[in-house]
């Protein structure tokens, strides 16, 4: 009896495999290739969203090394072009153009020459370009500030600031005072209350305008007189000086057979005192008067 109920149970275990396995078949034949391609699909899709932001992290950094590692006007517009839309990497750019741009025109050099090279400082006609160039590279870092959208958390303000005033800079550099007055307003504006120290500094330039109307005129270096040139001293001289200064005279040795003089008494000598009178010596006679006339001679035997 219990040899049969187990052999029974066997069978019904077997039927039971077995439906499971033709069930699991047919669920493969009919929707398990579907279900097996929508895992493949987000397994895909998993990856290449990991490799996007590894390759987005991987630009960003390159943006910014590059804009740190970046020097001249042309290296930052080459860096705002290729890095342009990674977070403030354009806007940086073009601000440190233009500032370096402007940096020049007040120095009168130009930051692309040598100082041997003879146009190493501004002409008017370089210092119109830079200005240009300098303006146009404000222009362009407020243009890319603005294409970001809206800023309700005020956080690019400075930004925006940095690039007005840089335009209120080159207009004085020009000489539009009006333009310059306008740019700082609207940097006052942008500072609002949250930078006051800046409103305070927009305010003081503001009054300050009227007073470069009658700056008077730097002259140039050309108008300048000629430096003189010094010729230097020869090594050999110039330690000869510094010798004789540091060592003391030596006096000059005597001659051979030559007796040294006595050396004479610090103190001064006293005056020789009058001779004195021998009593036994004659007097010595009182000379005649002369407004009393000689008396005759007696004559002999007189």
């Amino acid at each position: 009896m219990d040899r049969n109920n187990r052999l029974t149970q066997i069978k019904e275990s077997d039927l039971s495999e077995s439906r499971l396995n033709e069930e699991f078949l047919t669920w493969l034949k009919t929707k398990g290739l579907n279900w097996l391609l929508l895992v493949l699909i987000l397994l895909l899709g998993w990856l290449g969203w990991n490799i996007w932001q590894q390759r987005r992290q991987e630009s960003r950094d390159a943006a910014w090394t590059e804009l740190v590692a970046a020097n001249l006007p042309v290296s930052y517009l080459e860096v705002a072009t290729r890095h342009a839309g990674i977070d403030a990497v354009p806007v940086l750019a073009h601000l440190s153009a233009g500032d370096r741009y402007l940096s020049s025109v007040q120095s009168g050099v130009r930051f692309d020459r040598t100082t041997d090279q003879p146009d190493y400082r501004l002409d008017p006609s370089s210092r119109t370009e830079f200005l240009d160039a300098a303006d146009a590279s404000y222009r362009s870092a407020i243009a890319a500030v603005e294409s970001l959208g809206p800023d309700p958390s005020g956080t690019r303000a400075p930004m925006l600031m940095s690039a007005y005033f840089g335009r209120a800079a080159v207009a004085e550099c020009r000489g539009e005072l009006d333009a310059a007055k306008a740019f700082l307003e609207k940097g006052r504006e942008i500072a609002g209350d949250r930078f006051p120290a800046v409103v305070a500094w927009s305010n003081r330039r503001i009054e300050e305008l009227p007073g470069l109307a009658t700056a008077a005129a730097i002259p140039s270096q050309a108008s300048l007189p000629a430096r003189e040139t010094l010729t230097p001293l020869s090594p050999a001289i110039a330690d000869d000086l510094l010798r004789d200064l540091m060592s003391p005279p030596t006096p000059p040795a005597a001659p051979e057979g030559a007796t040294a003089p006595a050396a004479e008494s610090p103190a001064s000598e006293a005056p020789a005192a009058p001779p004195t009178p021998d009593p036994a010596a004659p007097a010595p006679e009182a000379p005649a008067s002369p407004s009393e006339p000689d008396a005759p001679a007696t004559p002999p035997g007189a």
